[in-house]
This record gives C-alpha cells, structure tokens and sequence, in this order.
C-alpha cells in the first residue's frame, strides 16, 4: 500500500511539474510576444472577432491610402489650375497694351504655360486624361496646330470619363478633371488670336491699328469667360479636396479604432504576464524538488 500511495504521489508530483512548466512556458511567450496567444488557434471564441477586426482595420487602411493618394493627385491639380489661371490672366494682361509684337510674344509664352498645365502628369499619368492616363490629352504644341485644327476642342485627346476611386465600401468619388473641361475656351482664344494675326488684318506687329484694337477688346470677355470657367474648376477641385481631406481623417481614426480593439481581444497584460511568469518559476521550482523527493522515497530506512 506504502509502494502505491508513493508512486501515486509521484505521479501528481510530476502532472504539477509538468503544468508549472507550461505556466511558465506560455507566460514567457507572452512577454516576448506581446500576445496572449500565438495565432488564433489559441484564441478560442475570440478568434471570429479577431479575424474579422483585422480584415475591417486592412480595409480601413487601405482606403486612407486611396485617399491619400487621391488627395495628391488633387494637390497636382489644383496647382495646374492655377498655373492654367495665370496663362489666362497673362493673355488678358498682354491685349490690354497697343504693341502687337508684345501681345504675340506673351501669347506664346501664354500658350506654353497653359499647355504645359494641360499636359501635368502625376505617378506616370496625365492628370488631365481623363480614364486615358497613358497619352498627353492635348496635341497641339504651338500656335500654329491650333490655327490647322478645325476647331479647339480637335486637339484635345482626353477620354471623355474622369476617373474614379473607392474611397470606403458604400463612396466612390470623382477624381480628375478633362482637359477639354479646362482648356477648350482658353485654347479657343489663343486660336482665334492666331488666326486673327494670321488673317487679312494681321500680323500684330508694332503699334495696333484702330481694326486690331477694335478686336482685342472684344476678344479681352472671352478671355475672361475663360478665366472664369478655370476658376469654377478650381472650386470645384478644391470642394473635392475638402472631402477626400475628411476621407483620409475618417478612415484612420476608423484604422486606430480598430487596432485598439484588436488590441483588447489579443495583447496580452505585460505586468500581469510577468507576475504569471515568476509564480509559474516558483512553482516549477517546487514541484520539481517534490517529485524529486517522492521519486526517492524507500522504505529501507524503517527496517533497519
């Protein structure tokens, strides 16, 4: 009876050793891990609301990146817009003087500004493009292209849709504007400018005849019929802006709430998982010098 009483001791002994050395085997991956467990087998009923967190933050994520991306695009734009602006407000600038010289000299450089704006690219595409992001949207390249095509909106190759872009499950959102919506009326007064200089009352140069300047103040509204229609894009652009801002905003707190909450369901305590480990040490000590003893145990000693 004395034989199976110990060797039945020994063996609870051992089963105590072997759970404190696992205590301390899981208490220790977590302080080294952060974790409470180390993948979601271990999880239990949490690991639905783990994964399922994780795909929602992935998603979170991925969208701020989109508006991210957009909003730089937006940036880009803006400053084409602007520099679309000025080559209006230099073309008005220029016919408001009586040297035709002058006023053709600033209307190419004019003309190259705003076809330098027209043509802005951004991660390897034509902002202006529309959906067709692979070719410049404007093919004219001097003055004299727009004076060979029937009209000014003929040198404009854009697609006729602007792009788009997900910006969150149920959002999609506009992302660019065409080159033709911004440039065909400021494009339309270069080439009629040209033409004029080209035509029986031309060529601008030197001082104005009174013809040439009865023209160019009438031509001075559609320059500004231009300028306003770039401005409308401007705001526009800028309203759009505001909203991708807000996007961005949005999907990172929704990304940060998400972290936190993966956090609650899998981090571990660090102090609690470091007070864990020293009782799981202690007990493995414990357990280990009583199974030793019990392993020993014999009854030799009362019956000498």
């Amino acid at each position: 009876m004395t034989r199976i009483a110990t060797a039945a001791a020994a063996q609870t002994a051992l089963m105590d050793l072997m759970k404190a050395q696992r205590s301390v085997f899981e208490s220790q991956q977590q302080l080294t891990t952060g974790k409470l467990n180390p993948d979601l087998k271990g999880a239990g009923h949490r690991a639905e609301s783990i994964s399922t967190a994780y795909g929602a933050r992935d998603r979170a994520e991925s969208y701020k990146f989109s508006a991210e991306r957009v909003g730089t695009r937006m940036d880009v734009t803006a400053l084409a817009l602007e520099n679309l602006t000025e080559a209006a407000t230099d073309l008005r600038v220029a016919m408001t003087t009586i040297d035709g010289t002058y006023i053709m000299n600033q209307a190419r450089e004019a003309f190259e500004k705003a076809r330098n704006a027209i043509s802005t690219q951004y991660a390897g595409g034509y902002v202006f493009g529309g959906t067709r992001t692979d070719t410049n949207p404007i093919s004219a390249t001097s003055l004299a292209d727009l004076v060979a095509a029937p009209s000014a909106n003929d040198v404009f190759v854009n697609s006729s849709r602007r792009p788009v872009a997900k910006l969150d499950d149920q959002i999609t959102l506009e992302v660019g504007l065409l080159a033709d919506e911004a440039g065909e009326d400021i494009m339309a007064a270069f080439k009629r400018l040209a033409e004029f200089d080209a035509g029986p009352n031309g060529p601008l140069d030197g001082p104005l005849t009174d013809a040439q300047q009865t023209y160019l103040q009438g031509e001075i509204a559609n320059v500004l019929t231009a300028f306003d229609r770039i401005s409308d894009l401007v705001g526009e652009n800028g309203a759009q802006q505001s909203r991708v801002e807000s996007m961005v905003k949005s999907q990172g707190q929704k990304a940060d709430y998400l972290t936190s909450l993966i956090g609650g369901l899998e981090d571990a305590d660090m102090a609690a998982a470091a007070t864990r480990f020293q009782q799981a040490q202690t007990a493995v000590d414990v357990s280990a010098r009583t199974f030793s003893v019990l392993s020993q145990v014999s009854l030799l000693p009362f019956l000498r």
